[in-house]
């Protein structure tokens, strides 16, 4: 059965006839009620003929009460279905509300409020039903109370209650006709309720159009940095088999170095020189001056050669003059009333300053310049004590004019060393040698142990002093295949030991 939407919605025509019915039996009876009231007054004379009447009439009106109490009955329950029809359009507004959570729970709202109008259609079938038989219930007691009215000509008292019970009655029949309006104008908002479920689907779904948009275009983003990260690591790949080719130290054939700008070079202290390699180009941030290397570190001019120029006046007598600091006569440039002078026609001091002296004094009131490249002078001074070492001297450059003819010394000892390539050591006391090591005795009766447990080429080196009873013990192995130790009867000896094999032992020369 369709839903009653009130004016102007949706309704059933079977329904509002029921409605319209019920109200005219109403007035019907209201009517009677009066016609039998009329006709009391008239029956009162025959009103103890109608006694057994009044009888029948008051059961009747008894029976009428009961159907009045049965409509009641029935007003209540299409309360109570107005009620559930009022829970069903609560249980529809949580869907709704649900529905804007998720699409989900939208779909399971449109169910719910489906399932929800379709019980309200339960219930207003029902009111309707309620209502019918209420009406059937007025007509019956309106029959009743034609019947009573025929006998009442003497009962108009219990006529006029009957027409009392129709009256009330007729008022429970219009209240539940108004339980059956608003049980269908719940219906109607449970409708609503699903009209605005099945909207927040829609939006719902939209949403979710809109979101599988959103991911797509996601994905194409996704897809374009992908690509992006790819051509940059393809750059990077690319830019490390670059640095790869080029190493931390490049060489080039040729090299081009365009624009207006400059090409800035490396800069550091002088103690933060590298190890010079011929070619080597720096600035030297201590002296502030550039500097390279062929040999040795030396300056390089910063673009331009610095000259200092000297000017003196000639008074025809003098024929030195003072620079204004050291120069050296390569790096200085002469003229006598702007005529270049020869190196011949002059001299240059290695003082500090640098005195030039002309072979001839210079005419009185000659213009005489002198241009002085500048230079940078290093001074090496005497090495401290102790502070040459063996590495210095070249090999095979220290000759007997260095060595007293009397006396082994330490220059002796250390060019000896020299010579066999050992270290050397000097002991006042017995000890056993290490292998490749020079040992000076420089005390009488004392042992010298050769090493143990020897190597083919491996060597000691014995020098004594001024006395013959210096021991050279064999510490396990042969001397010259003698197992025996071997004493020196020499003073000023120097013998060089060489481990030959197990048989021979240790043999010198």
């Amino acid at each position: 059965m369709p839903i009653f939407r009130g004016d102007g919605g949706s309704g059933d025509s079977n329904t509002d006839a029921t409605i319209t019915v019920v109200t005219q039996q109403a007035i019907i009876a209201t009517d009677k009620a009066s016609e039998a009231a009329a006709s009391a007054s008239s029956a009162s004379s025959s009103a103890t003929a109608a006694g057994n009447s009044a009888t029948a009439a008051a059961a009747s009106a008894t029976g009428v009460q009961g159907y009045a109490t049965a409509a009641a009955n029935s007003a209540t329950a299409a309360a109570s279905s107005a009620t559930g029809a009022a829970t069903s359009a609560t249980n529809a507004s949580t869907a709704q509300t649900n529905a804007e959570t998720a699409e989900t729970n939208a779909e399971t709202a449109e169910t719910n409020a489906e399932t929800a109008e379709t019980n309200a259609v339960a219930q207003v079938s029902l009111a309707a039903a309620q209502v019918t038989l209420a009406a059937g219930q007025v007509s019956l007691a309106t029959t009743q109370a034609s019947s009573a009215s025929a006998s009442a000509t003497s009962a108009s008292n219990s006529a006029s209650t009957a027409s009392g019970y129709v009256t009330d009655a007729a008022a429970e029949v219009v209240l539940a006709a108004a339980q059956v309006t608003l049980a269908t104008t719940q219906a109607t908002n449970a409708a609503t309720s699903a009209t605005n479920a099945a909207s927040s689907e829609s939006a719902v779904a939209t949403s979710a159009t809109n979101a599988a948009n959103s991911a797509t275009a996601a994905a194409s983003s996704a897809s374009g940095a992908s690509t992006s990260a790819t051509n940059a690591n393809n750059s990077a790949i690319a830019a490390a088999a670059s640095a790869a080719s080029i190493g931390t130290d490049p060489s080039f054939n040729s090299v081009t170095v365009t624009g207006t700008t400059a090409v800035k070079m490396s800069a550091g202290t002088t103690a933060q020189r590298p190890t010079g390699v011929a070619g080597h180009f720096r600035y030297n941030t201590t002296e502030g001056k550039f500097e390279g290397y062929s040999t040795e570190w030396g300056e390089i001019g910063g673009g331009a050669a610095d000259l200092l120029l000297n000017s003196f006046t000639g008074d025809g007598s003098d024929v030195t003059f003072t620079l204004s600091g050291a120069a050296i006569e390569n790096n200085t440039l002469a003229y006598i009333d702007g005529v270049y002078q020869n190196k011949t026609a002059y001299t240059v001091s290695g003082a500090t300053p640098a005195v030039v002296t002309f072979s001839e004094a210079p005419a009185t009131g000659a213009a005489i310049e002198i241009m002085v490249a500048a230079i940078a002078v290093t001074e090496i001074g005497t090495p401290a004590d102790n502070t040459v070492t063996t590495a210095k001297i070249v090999d095979a450059n220290v000759t007997t004019a260095k060595i007293a003819n009397d006396a082994v010394t330490a220059d002796k000892i250390a060019s000896e060393a020299i010579a066999v390539g050992i270290s050397s050591v000097v002991t006042a006391t017995s000890l056993t040698a290490t292998v490749n090591t020079h040992v000076y005795v420089s005390a009488a009766g004392q042992t010298i142990t050769l090493p143990a447990s020897p190597t083919i080429g491996q060597r000691v080196l014995v020098t004594v002093g001024n006395f013959v009873n210096t021991v050279v013990g064999r510490n396990g192995s042969n001397i010259m295949s003698s197992g025996t130790d071997m004493t020196l009867d020499s003073a000023y000896l120097s013998i060089q030991f060489i481990y030959m094999d197990a048989t021979r032992g240790w043999v010198f020369s």
